[in-house]
């Protein structure tokens, strides 16, 4: 950020979250302003490069987890037995491993 692109604010914070914000930029060896300034950045950063995992690709596991642990219940229920439930479980967890990594490599590029 060039001079001519900067502003200044002012906040209230309680004396804990102050005493432990102090404690913080010390530990980081920063200003408070400047530790402010890099957690507001590091903030856009994932809200902007989407390294967060999306709400859809959560629900997504959850749902394919649902399903695999239907099946096996299901299993001794349905015509075919297990080896149909077997068949309808390998797809439904080539589906779920895929979206697992998915969202393991996500977290790791944010955690970078």
């Amino acid at each position: 950020m060039d001079g001519g692109d900067q502003w200044q604010f002012k906040a209230r914070f309680d004396l804990d979250l102050k005493n432990e914000g102090r404690a913080l930029a010390r530990r980081h060896r920063l200003s408070v302003g400047r530790l402010v300034e890099s957690l507001l950045e590091r903030e856009i950063e994932e809200q902007t490069s989407g390294s967060m995992p999306d709400e859809s690709a959560i629900r997504e596991m959850a749902i394919l987890i649902a399903v695999e642990l239907s099946l096996k219940l299901q299993e001794a229920n349905i015509p075919g037995g297990p080896s149909l439930s077997r068949r309808l479980m390998d797809s439904a967890a080539q589906a779920a491993i895929a979206r697992v990594e998915f969202v393991e490599d996500t977290l790791r590029k944010g955690t970078r």
